[in-house]
């Protein structure tokens, strides 16, 4: 009777331990009903998309988890054999064949094309696979003390299971809860006594309350990360949309507008005395700054969306300076400032990136430098901090930058009250929020700003060294010049056109005009000699495009340097059916860029 009551109070002071644990139990399953009342499904393909891209993420994971778990299994019979009597044929052979298992499981994935739509098949028979072993090796041994060593490799099994997003939740619940009963079940089985069994069991319990707590927390989670990352994809994709949309609509006029202020410039040039002159050189002005803030908008766009992508070359930098220098010494001259540009001396001369964006991204600095600097210089120079950086300053004598509008400068349409004071300093605000942008795209580009009110700023871009040998693939055209050319223009939209051909008229090109392809055989049947230059739209009417316009050309006079004068984006795939001798230019194209790339096309 004693040794009855003995017991039993040993009994409930041995439960009594796990009292806090059965708290636990009750707290993780309200914990677990409110989270998995919080998992929303998706529809049919975007479910399917979700676990593609959960799978396709925890490939790495799953095939490091079936290395480290042959791993292990091998270990064990290396020690078994070492530490025991030996084991006998068959405990060797059937703990061997598991590591091959499991190396089989991880080169089906490893050399798989498409692993992803493999691994939740691998998991299970993985799992299955250690947790028959781990029943398999209690049996087999016999012995019911051996059963409190072996229960607790079910843990780093349900660590991974719960842990990791691989299995669909129903299935990581039935394997937690059947595994967590079958091994205590097998223990039973082989002679384990009842109170050895509770703990075990118990702890179990817990840990897959708490695993699957964790594992709905995970889903929950990602699920909520999917859906903001899909809404983020699809404004993404509206706002492409609409820029491209908004991009053709005011391409066109833009580039109209452009053409005919250059035929007005140019008429008004043998007229200096002409009261009207300084408005037509403002008009031209303003549809050069409004064709810049346009490009800039749309480069930022582009960029964002990754439909812009860098094209990393390795070029000199004193090549890039040289041109700029060229290109800002009269604005400086203009407002009375020194503008010095120091061109690098000894070596290292090249840097690797791509030169049209570095080129905005240093035009832009140049730029505003200058408009914000009322006397002084400005100085551009580079300065080599390492073997793999170069710094290049753009420093002025300008207003400075007080520290709160630091931040505010690199943001859209932000105009300083320089603007408003000074009708030299024109501009949309636009510029400095392409730099940023595009330095943050720019692989190991960096961007930093000093700067104190009154006494000027110093822009500081950083720039990866190119390690290659040097070669420039990269130049600026310098004394373009295209008078005496013929050139044949095709553009579909006729203001474009007519304002086109009136453009390169006044820089002295002989013009013939088509708006299709039999426009175009009907102007090769007139002409005397073949064109020296073709400038075409690449989207026409009637399904027509470049393509058709070019190989009209090239069975009636053979291949011609071509530009490709397009407002809207082209495929990689269509670029790569042009001829070699073409180039591409967007809509709207100011008339020095157009000079030259007319230039650059012709060999001259």
């Amino acid at each position: 009777m004693r040794r009855n009551q003995a017991e039993t109070a040993s009994r409930n002071q041995h439960l009594h331990k796990f009292a806090p644990s059965w708290l636990s139990i009750k707290k993780c399953s309200t914990l677990f009903k409110s989270k998995t009342a919080s998992l929303d499904s998706f529809d049919a393909n975007t479910e399917k998309l979700f676990w593609q891209e959960l799978h396709t993420e925890t490939v790495s994971t799953s095939k490091a988890a079936l290395l480290l778990g042959a791993a292990a299994f091998l270990a064990f019979v290396i020690l078994d054999v070492t530490t025991k009597d030996g084991l006998s044929a068959v405990e060797f052979i059937g703990r061997c064949l598991i590591v091959l298992a499991l190396c089989e499981l991880f080169s089906h994935l490893h050399y798989h094309q498409q692993a992803h739509t493999q691994i939740t098949r691998v998991v299970k028979l993985s799992i299955t696979i250690s947790v028959i072993n781990l029943i398999a090796v209690m049996l087999i041994d016999g012995d019911p003390a051996f059963y409190i060593e072996t229960w607790p490799g079910l843990l780093p099994i349900y660590f991974f299971t719960y842990g990791q997003m691989v299995l669909p939740i129903f299935d990581t619940i039935v394997f937690g809860w059947l595994s967590s009963l079958a091994l205590p079940l097998a223990g039973y089985l082989m002679g384990t006594e009842i109170i050895t069994l509770i703990p075990s069991l118990l702890i179990l319990s817990i840990v897959n309350l708490f695993g699957l707590c964790t594992r709905c927390q995970l889903e929950v989670h990602s699920r909520n990360s999917f859906r903001e990352r899909r809404k983020a994809e699809y404004a993404a994709e509206d706002k492409s949309l609409f820029l491209r949309q908004i991009s053709h609509n005011l391409r066109q006029p833009l580039q109209a507008m452009s053409c005919y202020s250059s035929v007005l410039e140019a008429a008004y040039t043998e007229k200096p005395n002409d009261p009207q002159k300084p408005i037509v050189g403002k008009l031209c002005s303003a549809i050069d700054e409004l064709n810049n803030a346009f490009n800039h908008v749309l480069d930022i766009a582009n960029l964002e969306t990754g439909k812009q992508i860098p094209l990393l070359t390795i070029f000199d930098i004193n090549v890039l300076l040289a041109s700029l220098e060229d290109q800002f010494a009269p604005q400086a001259a203009k407002r009375g400032l020194k503008l010095k540009v120091r061109l690098r001396a000894k070596r290292p001369y090249t840097v690797y990136s791509d030169p049209y964006i570095l080129s905005q991204v240093i035009s832009n600095l140049i730029d505003n430098a200058i408009k914000y600097t009322n006397s002084g210089w400005v100085l551009i120079g580079t300065v080599k901090l390492s073997n793999n950086q170069l710094k290049l300053h753009i420093r002025d004598t300008g207003i400075g930058i007080a520290e709160p509008q630091k931040r505010s400068i690199f943001k859209e349409f932000y105009r300083g009250h320089r603007r408003s004071d000074d009708p030299q300093a024109s501009g949309l605000g636009i510029g400095l929020a392409y730099v940023l942008t595009a330095v943050e795209h720019l692989p190991d580009h960096t961007l930093s700003v000093y700067s104190t009110p009154n006494r000027g700023s110093d822009f500081q871009l950083y720039l990866p060294i190119a390690i290659e040998p040097p070669y420039c693939k990269w130049a600026p055209n310098k004394n373009n010049t295209v008078a005496g050319s013929f050139v044949l223009i095709v553009d579909d939209d006729h203001k474009v056109l007519n304002a086109l051909a009136e453009q390169l008229s006044a820089w002295g090109c002989l013009v013939q005009k088509a708006n299709s392809k039999a426009e175009t055989l009907a102007v090769l049947g007139e002409i005397i000699r073949p064109p020296d230059l073709l400038i075409t739209d690449f989207f026409l009417k009637n399904n027509e495009t470049a393509h058709d316009i070019i190989a009209a050309i090239e069975a009636d006079c053979g291949p011609i340097p071509t530009i490709i004068l397009s407002a809207r984006a082209i495929s990689a795939d269509e670029k790569a059916k042009w001829p070699k001798a073409t180039l591409l230019l967007r809509k709207p194209a100011n008339a020095a860029v157009l000079m030259e790339m007319m230039a650059k096309a012709m060999g001259k």
